[in-house]
């Protein structure tokens, strides 16, 4: 096939692109910075959430970067999934440090809306089938 039948980039692509870089950038500074306090608060309580978050944080950029650059089917499938899974991730570890009384109510509903308020949006975005098609006319032509 020519070049012809290429589709064009979906509307946000680089942008949204972006987006996840900067997002994943302040995530991780969060959790590595987040870590260096473990001592004082324990394994269960921080370690292991700002843990699983840097491991999620540095999937979402190695995945961003094979949908990017490299035009990757299966790297927007994998960020797809792994963008869902830190919504959720979100929502497990507040409610978790919630009913744990390691946060207040006001301070919760805060870093829900807030983490919430970037996350969801991202994931919306990538699940969006326009970027399946594109990235799919960029391998057939």
């Amino acid at each position: 096939m020519t070049s012809d039948s290429r589709q064009s980039k979906p509307r946000g692509f680089g942008l949204f692109s972006r987006i996840v870089y900067v997002h994943q950038a302040v995530l991780l500074a969060i959790f590595v910075s987040g870590l260096r306090v473990y001592p004082a608060r324990g394994i269960d309580e921080l370690v292991l959430p700002h843990s699983l978050g840097i491991v999620l944080s540095i999937a979402v950029v190695i995945a961003m970067f094979g949908v990017a650059t490299r035009k990757s089917l299966n790297a927007l499938n994998w960020l797809r999934v792994i963008l869902w899974v830190g919504v959720i991730k979100i929502l497990v570890v507040e409610l978790w440090l919630l009913a744990q009384g390691q946060i207040e109510l006001a301070s919760y509903i805060r870093a829900m809306f807030i983490n919430e308020l970037v996350a969801i949006p991202l994931a919306i975005y990538w699940t969006r089938p326009v970027h399946v098609s594109y990235l799919a006319s960029l391998q057939r032509s």
